[in-house]
């Protein structure tokens, strides 16, 4: 009689593992798409993220090549007596209007203007000059308008006269 355990054995075991594919079967189709979604979805993150990182390197060299090119435009260029003059002229200002907005001295535009040539400015005067070369008349007038009222006899006081 030991000898009908083995086949029954056999027999359980075969049709557990019937029922376990019966019940594993609907699931088995979906997840082997989902799992090639899945790696389809890595291949293109990895192409993108190798993408990108194509594209920084590009765009670090490019920067590095042109550090002018960041530079405002209006900081680059030449300017000559002439210049100053139609300049003004264009913004409807008077030598000491000018000469307020661009913070210098009326006296100084008028060196300006009666130079023949290019003229060589400094740093900040350069900047401003630009500055103001980039806006309009009525923009001109409203920056004077904000600005402090210069007054004539600042050297005098200085100097101890009134």
């Amino acid at each position: 009689m030991p000898n009908f355990v083995a086949p029954l054995r056999q027999e359980i075991a075969r049709i557990a593992r019937k029922e376990a594919k019966a019940l594993v079967s609907p699931v088995k189709k979906p997840s082997g798409k989902l799992r090639s979604f899945v790696a389809d979805l890595k291949r293109r993150v990895a192409m993108l993220e190798k993408t990108n990182g194509q594209l920084q390197s590009r765009l670090a060299k490019l920067e590095a090549s042109q550090p002018a090119s960041t530079e405002s435009p209006d900081k680059r260029g030449w300017i000559s007596g002439k210049g100053i003059r139609s300049l003004r002229k264009k913004l409807g200002l008077s030598q000491a209007g000018f000469a307020q907005l661009v913070q210098v001295s009326p006296i100084t535009v008028y060196q300006w203007e009666s130079k023949k040539g290019m003229l060589t400015f400094r740093g900040t005067t350069k900047s401003r000059v630009f500055a103001v070369r980039g806006i309009g008349a009525r923009e001109a007038k409203a920056r004077l308008a904000e600005m402090p009222v210069a007054r004539a006899d600042k050297k005098a006081k200085k100097r101890g006269r009134k």
